[in-house]
């Protein structure tokens, strides 16, 4: 007999992630999920549906994609309807805000772990406040991917909030004087998710802001942004990603 958490998560598949299709028929092995804004869905060829999520073509390669809106509750519902299908590789696609000064808005953060501030991942093995890792290699893959292509790039960890506009100035003094990269809402519910589901997961950031400089910016519709989804797309098609 099913447990009650195998039956819900059964009807979340069916019922919200896949909407009724197949998701053995889901084939890629990577997927890209995009935090907030939509990166990558007008650059993919031979699009195919399945629910929220969606397969296509980069480069030759296939992988999965799907816009989700900033938080970790609908994260959940996609990364644990994934044991249904054959991904083994999340390369997570967002935002942040800078909290060390030498890192400016357009670069980039990699993040190779992330502190837990959200609620989820202490119900997937981790406590509040614990580093929650990302995979090394596929981290450190990406980073010199995008560094080898000109990009400014930063890798190290980063602390993930579960209250966007609660990050008072004492807070961010704490978080910089630990050395934390930045801050974002999703990496630690990210990582502990796919640490439970066996996968490999890294996550590439976008510096749209900088707490400690007091600044926000307009990247998000500059050339740097174009820059960073040309790159990430380059990783994508590349030999790095299982096919």
């Amino acid at each position: 007999m099913l447990t009650w958490e195998q039956k819900f998560l059964r009807y979340v598949a069916e019922r919200w992630v896949f909407q009724g299709s197949d998701p053995h028929a889901f084939r890629p092995r990577t997927l890209v999920p995009a935090f907030g804004e939509d990166f990558l869905s007008p650059l993919l060829k031979k699009h195919e549906h399945f629910g929220t999520l969606y397969s296509g073509y980069i480069g030759g390669r296939q992988i999965g994609y799907v816009r989700l809106p900033p938080g970790s509750v609908i994260l959940e519902g996609v990364m644990r309807s994934l044991a249904m299908t054959r991904v083994d590789t999340i390369v997570s696609l967002g935002t942040c805000g800078a909290l060390q000064p030498e890192i400016e808005c357009g670069d980039i953060i990699v993040a190779d772990a992330a502190r837990a501030g959200d609620r989820l991942s202490a119900h997937y093995g981790f406590e509040f406040g614990q580093l929650i890792p990302a995979d090394a290699g596929l981290s450190a893959s990406l980073t010199g991917f995008l560094q080898r292509r000109g990009q400014k790039v930063f890798r190290g960890p980063i602390v993930t909030t579960g209250a966007v506009f609660r990050e008072t100035e004492e807070l961010l003094a704490a978080w910089n004087k630990e050395g934390f990269l930045g801050v974002e809402l999703e990496a630690a519910s990210l990582f502990a998710l796919a640490s439970f589901l066996d996968m490999k997961a890294a996550m590439a950031l976008l510096v749209t802001d900088s707490p400690v400089r007091n600044q926000t910016s307009d990247i998000i519709r500059s050339k740097k942004r174009g820059d960073f989804v040309e790159a990430i797309t380059a990783f994508l098609a590349s030999p790095n990603i299982p096919a």
